[in-house]
């Protein structure tokens, strides 16, 4: 029983010793903390780039209806022009020209991906949908 006391002893100092018990905490916290800041940062990204369309969109929309009679290919083109800085290949743009209620009007649907890649975790595509339907005046 004497061999076993200098063991029982040091066994509760060891036990009591707490020293690198933060390190050891922030090492298995510091992943965690570092996947939410890098998936606010991208979707942060993400929302920026789509408040920027759809305020684009609206301006291209008001030239819409200062046009006097456009084309379907001009009307497309006034639109891809404000992209802005996005990556064209993320966006999915359709312009067409309807007749409703007797006037024409320029049906805009456009709708931007985005893939949201945060470390150690498999990636996110999120979506944003955009839908105009704009008066085209045929008289100024």
């Amino acid at each position: 029983m004497m061999i076993l006391a200098p063991l029982k002893r040091r066994f509760e100092l060891y036990v009591q010793n707490e020293t690198g018990a933060s390190a050891i905490e922030a090492a298995l916290c510091f992943p965690i903390v570092l996947m939410l800041m890098f998936g606010c940062f991208q979707y942060g990204l993400f929302y920026n780039n789509a408040t920027e369309l759809n305020h684009n969109f609206q301006e291209a929309s008001r030239q819409v209806k200062l046009m006097t009679d456009p084309s379907d290919n001009e009307l497309l083109s006034l639109y891809q022009g404000k992209y802005g800085y996005v990556n064209p290949q993320d966006i999915a743009l359709s312009v067409s020209r309807v007749n409703r209620y007797g006037e024409s009007f320029a049906e805009v649907n456009m709708t931007y991906s985005y893939v949201i890649s945060i470390p150690l975790l498999p990636k996110y595509a999120v979506t944003s949908s955009y839908k105009n339907l704009v008066l085209i005046s045929s008289e100024i």
